[in-house]
């Protein structure tokens, strides 16, 4: 039997306030399912210094709009890595924690940025 869990996305929107820009966070949630980690991928990332915990699956790729950031059950996640199935859903596999490291395995692009945490 699979049962829905509610995930927490978290994007960043840039807004400018006179000189100063300033960060605000959008916050929306999806019906995902929880999947852990297989040991192969568990081992290969840890080897690159990332922990990742789980694996959320969305039903349809277009309900992820880039977000590097989610929370799930209260606790922050990053997101390091998405992967659009063939089925058009999408994996968002993530660490626990706010530092982005987001890596797309379709176009194997790679993008950092540190965030407070």
């Amino acid at each position: 039997m699979v049962t829905a869990d509610v995930l927490t996305l978290i994007a960043d929107s840039p807004e400018s306030h006179g000189r100063f820009d300033a960060a605000t966070e959008t916050r929306r949630q999806v019906y995902c399912t929880v999947r852990s980690v297989g040991m192969r991928e568990a081992y290969e990332a840890m080897s690159h210094g990332l922990r990742p915990e789980w694996v959320f699956v969305l039903t349809h790729s277009f309900e992820y709009n880039g977000e590097k950031r989610c929370e799930f059950r209260g606790v922050p996640y990053t997101v390091l890595r998405t992967y659009v199935t063939e089925a058009d859903g999408i994996e968002i596999t993530v660490e626990r924690g706010n530092n982005a490291i987001v890596r797309n395995a379709d176009s194997e692009s790679e993008s950092a940025e540190n965030t407070p945490g």
